[in-house]
């Protein structure tokens, strides 16, 4: 296909003996989100690794488009007595990012995960959440071709899994390919165009589970002195009047939270809450 940036023909992977990947033949083509599913030790982080050139495969063969930017988010986040901010402007710099720019996109993105104050922090000190949120802002510094996501919601509060939504969302509108391990079924349905399951090293097409969608959100927003509600939420149910601390409750379908949290987002309100409302 002439879309095709990633190939995997044949591919198998060997560790100690036993077979964790085997036959894997697989086409990615620029701009697809994908998500591989599967139970612990099934072969999904093995898979990314294979794809990232990371590991090498026992079998078989995997070729990608020449000049792709890869950028890849474990699971588990190395300790480091590095502080966050070293770290993001050391990978920063590493990608060719001027300070200027560096700066700035630290600064929006770490607001935007909740973690402003822990930017000075060591990060073998930091939480496996924390580390992941790190991970993904490092990965955003500089937009890549291809980004490799490991688990991606591991560890993430409800608000920080909402901005995470949001912003592979914007990424997959880009055009920027999309590679996830994950065991979320609300992360699929939401981002990927294909999801496949791991099972006894063979990978299959899954199902999406689309039902999921039905569920309904309660989204808590602060406002900012610029802040203005948009004209077109006004259709979203169980929506109150800004209280006095400038506060916003809107209650939304999860099919319609994606466009609401961006609109909301565009007029200057920041999310402070977001949860299933079970009534």
């Amino acid at each position: 296909m002439p879309d095709t940036i990633i190939a995997l023909n044949t591919v198998s992977k060997i560790y100690d003996k036993k077979t964790v990947l085997k036959d894997v033949t697989l086409s990615v083509r620029r701009g697809q989100s994908i998500a591989f599913t599967g139970h612990n030790g099934s072969g999904k982080s093995t898979l990314l690794k294979l794809i990232a050139r990371l590991v090498t495969p026992s079998g078989g063969t995997i070729t990608a488009q020449s000049g792709l930017l890869f950028h890849y988010i474990p699971e588990h986040f190395p300790k480091s007595s590095l502080t966050a901010r070293q770290y993001l402007r050391h990978m920063g710099s590493m990608d060719g990012l001027n300070k200027d720019i560096l700066k700035e996109q630290e600064e929006r993105l770490s607001e935007d995960f909740f973690i402003q104050g822990m930017l000075d922090v060591p990060m073998k000190h930091l939480s496996k959440g924390t580390l992941q949120k790190v991970g993904v802002i490092q990965a955003l510094l500089k937009k890549p071709d291809v980004l490799l996501l490991d688990e991606p919601l591991s560890g993430q509060d409800i608000e920080s899994q909402a901005v995470f939504i949001h912003k592979m969302k914007e990424l997959h509108s880009e055009g920027i390919t999309l590679i996830m391990s994950c065991h979320e079924p609300n992360l699929t349905a939401r981002i990927s165009d294909f999801v496949f399951e791991i099972e006894g090293g063979i990978v299959r097409t899954a199902d999406k589970s689309p039902s999921i969608l039905q569920r309904n959100y309660v989204l808590l927003f602060d406002g900012t002195p610029q802040a203005e509600i948009p004209l077109e939420i006004s259709h979203f149910t169980g929506m109150n009047e800004k209280n006095q601390k400038g506060r916003l409750r809107i209650t939304a379908s999860e099919h319609e939270s994606d466009r609401l949290l961006s609109l909301m987002l565009e007029k200057g309100w920041k999310l402070r809450k977001m949860y299933e409302d079970h009534i």
